[in-house]
């Protein structure tokens, strides 16, 4: 009789394009290895944060959010690419919305047993919130939170996410 001891099943891991996303999918991906586990990456836009931009910059809404959308489109279908590249399930989500809310509302909906983020994302005014969406994740979330701090120990995948994102941008 063979036994099932994984613990995670489904892994949400929200991102925000920032280099702890990259280092919370490579985290999610050995989880996901060691455990069978299938992920779901999300992005959210924040329409408060849009908003914000838009006054700043003098852009319009529409174009900001266009601009936005196919940017988050296509770090996620990297990242995506990437991770089936590994053998791992994996699906793409973006969504628009309060990020936190949006998060924790997609991973109940995917019956999602742990969560998997970067401490921190983005600094300026494009990406200023996600270490308060992490801390309100943690807060409300019902199901486990694991905090990705990079750093010293790096996921393959992780690196390999970066030096993609490198070439491909630099």
């Amino acid at each position: 009789m063979h036994e099932d001891y994984s613990l995670f099943s489904r892994i949400t891991v929200p991102v925000d394009g920032s280099s702890f996303s990259y280092y919370a999918v490579g985290m999610a991906c050995d989880l996901a290895r060691i455990h069978g586990s299938s992920l779901m990456i999300i992005h959210v836009i924040d329409s408060a944060v849009e908003e914000q931009v838009c006054r700043l910059s003098g852009r319009s809404i529409q174009e900001l959010h266009a601009q936005m959308e196919q940017s988050a489109w296509a770090f996620l279908r990297d990242m995506e690419s990437t991770v089936a590249g590994r053998g791992i399930e994996v699906s793409i989500v973006l969504r628009e919305g309060v990020p936190h809310e949006v998060i924790l509302h997609e991973a109940k909906n995917w019956k999602a047993d742990l969560v998997v983020m970067g401490k921190l994302g983005r600094r300026g005014v494009g990406g200023i919130l996600m270490g308060s969406v992490a801390q309100r994740v943690i807060e409300f979330s019902p199901i486990p939170v694991l905090l990705a701090i990079g750093g010293t120990g790096r996921s393959s995948i992780a690196g390999s996410l970066e030096q993609r994102k490198e070439t491909e941008h630099g």
